[in-house]
């Protein structure tokens, strides 16, 4: 993709841009450029950045740019926020949920310093996200032959947001049957089912 990015590098105001960048820490005011253009001259401007996130004032124009990003790179991701009218219940349920989870699947996964870029929208800064850390202490491993406390295993999926069902049908959910546990991960468009055998 370098080819749709060596262009800029020719013209003497991409020059004088990167060389602010690099000069300066703060907020870097760019002017003149159009729609069409936006994309490419960010794309540009953020090599060399392990982490950027791409903020719009609306979930159209977020959605749009992330369709355009995805042209030039393939490692984005595109973080929705809630619906501020109903922001308690959201109403489109774990769908929501799902996308921000791999959003942040992807941050807590990446590996060494590839870089990873999350275009959202102002919206999405009213949610309350944990650290780094927090959220990859919080994961739950299971391995083969490993003995489980069958009960926590079930209080700490509900403490993570899931919620017990008779039978999964969507992500988010877990059933118990017995010694079968089936879960729905929300970053997964499969259920899993762990079997457990007594000793």
């Amino acid at each position: 993709m370098q080819a749709f990015l060596e262009p800029l590098k020719e013209l003497a105001d991409y020059q004088e841009i990167v060389s602010s960048r690099r000069k300066k820490t703060g907020f870097l005011q760019i002017a003149g450029c159009v729609n069409s253009q936006k994309i490419h001259l960010a794309k540009a401007l953020s090599d060399g950045f392990e982490y950027r996130v791409i903020v719009f004032s609306s979930e159209e124009k977020a959605k749009q740019a992330y369709e355009e990003w995805r042209v030039l790179e393939e490692n984005v991701w595109f973080y929705p926020a809630r619906d501020l009218l109903f922001y308690h219940a959201d109403i489109k349920g774990a769908f929501l949920t799902g996308k921000r989870m791999e959003v942040l699947r992807a941050i807590v996964e990446k590996k060494g310093r590839e870089a990873i870029t999350v275009v959202t929208t102002m919206d999405a800064f009213l949610d309350g996200l944990p650290s780094k850390e927090e959220l990859y202490g919080n994961r739950i491993k299971i391995h083969a032959e490993e003995a489980l406390d069958f009960q926590k295993l079930q209080e700490n999926l509900s403490i993570l947001g899931y919620e017990r069902e008779n039978q999964v049908e969507s992500p988010g959910q877990f059933a118990v049957r017995g010694g079968i546990l089936d879960v729905f991960p929300l970053t997964e468009e499969n259920p899993v089912r762990i079997e457990l055998w007594g000793r």
